[in-house]
């Protein structure tokens, strides 16, 4: 899975990179066959947004979490993917 990572509005440690990179990795086990990843980390006057947007070979899938805090943002947005690939999983391969 290729993975990109676009951080917009801050600087961000390495400790949230690698807290992004591991929970986007997760995602691998509820799809194997995920071409690629990009996650935008963005700070708002709203709050901090985390954005991953994933293509598996036909289809695309989206999900966006703004909240006070870049961790929980980032927390939300894979919770929604999770829900999203294993619906896309139960529709497709469950008939």
């Amino acid at each position: 899975m290729n993975t990109d990572i676009t951080i917009r509005h801050f600087e961000a440690s390495e400790r949230i990179k690698e807290y992004a990179m591991d929970e986007v990795n997760r995602l691998i086990k509820y799809h194997d066959r995920i071409v690629s990843c990009k996650m935008i980390l963005d700070r708002t006057k709203e709050g901090e947004m985390a954005e991953i947007n994933i293509h598996i070979a036909g289809k695309d899938f989206n999900s966006t979490q703004l909240t006070n805090d870049i961790f929980k943002s980032i927390d939300g947005a894979v919770d929604k993917m999770v829900s999203q690939l294993k619906k896309y999983v139960d529709r497709k391969f469950k008939r």
